[in-house]
C-alpha cells in the first residue's frame, strides 16, 4: 500500500514539474534515443575588445554603450557650447564598430566636415558638435 502511495505521489510531483513518471520514462526509453550531452567548445582565444576614445583639447574620454553628448545633466560628456542641444548625439556599439547618431539636434552633427544623422566611425574621424570638435580614436 505504501509503495502504491509513493508511486502515485511521484507521478503527481512529476506532473507538477512537467516530467514523466519513472514508468513512463522506461516505456519511452525503449523508443527514443537517449539525450546527448553537449559541450561548449572554444575556438582560439577571444579577441580583446577595442578601446575607443573621444579626444578633446584637454582629455581622453573612453566610450561606453549608450554614451551621450550634449548640454544636459544626463549626458556623459557635458558641453557648454551654446550650439549644442541638451542631448545632442549618442554613441552605440554595432558589432565591433561605434555608431554615432545625431538626436534630431537643432544645429546638426558633422563627421569630417559632412552633416550626418548617423555614421559608423573609424579611427581619426573628426566629430563637430556645435563649435566643439572631438576626435574619435581606437587603440
Amino acid at each position: 500500500m505504501i509503495e502504491r502511495l509513493k508511486a502515485w505521489l511521484e507521478t503527481r510531483i512529476g506532473d507538477f514539474k512537467g516530467k514523466p513518471s519513472k514508468k513512463a520514462e522506461v516505456r519511452q526509453g525503449t523508443q527514443d534515443a537517449p539525450t546527448r550531452r553537449y559541450q561548449i567548445v572554444r575556438v582560439g582565444e577571444p579577441e580583446p575588445p577595442i578601446e575607443s576614445y573621444l579626444i578633446t583639447d584637454s582629455k581622453e574620454i573612453p566610450l561606453q554603450p549608450g554614451f551621450l553628448v550634449g548640454r544636459g545633466g544626463s549626458c556623459h560628456l557635458k558641453l557648454t557650447d551654446p550650439g549644442t542641444s541638451r542631448v545632442h548625439a549618442s554613441f552605440s556599439l554595432v558589432g565591433k564598430r561605434w555608431l554615432l547618431r545625431d538626436n534630431s539636434s537643432k544645429n546638426g552633427t558633422l563627421v569630417n566636415g559632412e552633416p550626418v544623422r548617423s555614421a559608423l566611425l573609424k579611427s581619426g574621424d573628426r566629430i563637430q558638435i556645435g563649435q566643439t570638435v572631438l576626435v574619435y580614436e581606437e587603440r
